[in-house]
């Protein structure tokens, strides 16, 4: 039979055990509703810490605390500009001025030397889509043409000589 003393350090050592689950489990719930609330206070700092890039609203532009600086174009060239400002990651706003009917873009100082490459590029793109009169392209095809046929011409004869030499 189990004595008296046995069974009370049974009782004792189910108690603690009782103890030790209520603790672990009071733990839990602590952990649980304090990882709830940091989830809950980043989502909601979520949208007040991001910082947008590219196409933007003037006043979300200033609120970055940067020196604006403006380029003024017209409409028909907004669109190149537009592409390339989003390829070099430049943070701008267009705003429109109805009396002279021009485009103002405002980007930020700090991204001057992006937004001169972007519009060297827009330049280049125009420059290469201008298309020239028929009789202008016929002249340039012909001349290429000319071009190649004197080079291989001179590089056949060059061969030709380099054949006939004996190199004993």
């Amino acid at each position: 039979m189990v004595s008296e003393r046995e069974r009370r350090k049974t009782m004792a050592g189910g108690e603690l055990g009782e103890q030790a689950v209520k603790v672990t489990f009071s733990t839990i719930e602590i952990t649980a509703t304090t990882i709830k609330a940091i989830i809950e206070a980043l989502l909601k700092n979520k949208n007040t810490s991001y910082i947008e890039h590219g196409k933007q609203s003037l006043k979300k532009l200033n609120q970055q605390n940067k020196k604006l600086e403006k380029v003024d174009l017209s409409k028909e060239d907004i669109k190149s500009f537009k592409r390339e400002l989003n390829r070099y990651h430049v943070d701008f706003s267009i705003m429109r001025d109805k009396e002279s009917g021009l485009y103002s873009i405002y980007f930020k100082s700090q991204d001057i030397d992006r937004v001169h490459s972007g519009l060297q590029n827009c330049i280049k793109s125009y420059s290469k889509n201008i298309k020239r009169p028929i009789k202008e392209t016929i002249e340039v095809a012909k001349q290429k043409a000319e071009d190649r046929a004197e080079q291989s011409k001179s590089s056949a004869k060059e061969k030709s000589a380099e054949r006939g030499k004996d190199e004993r």
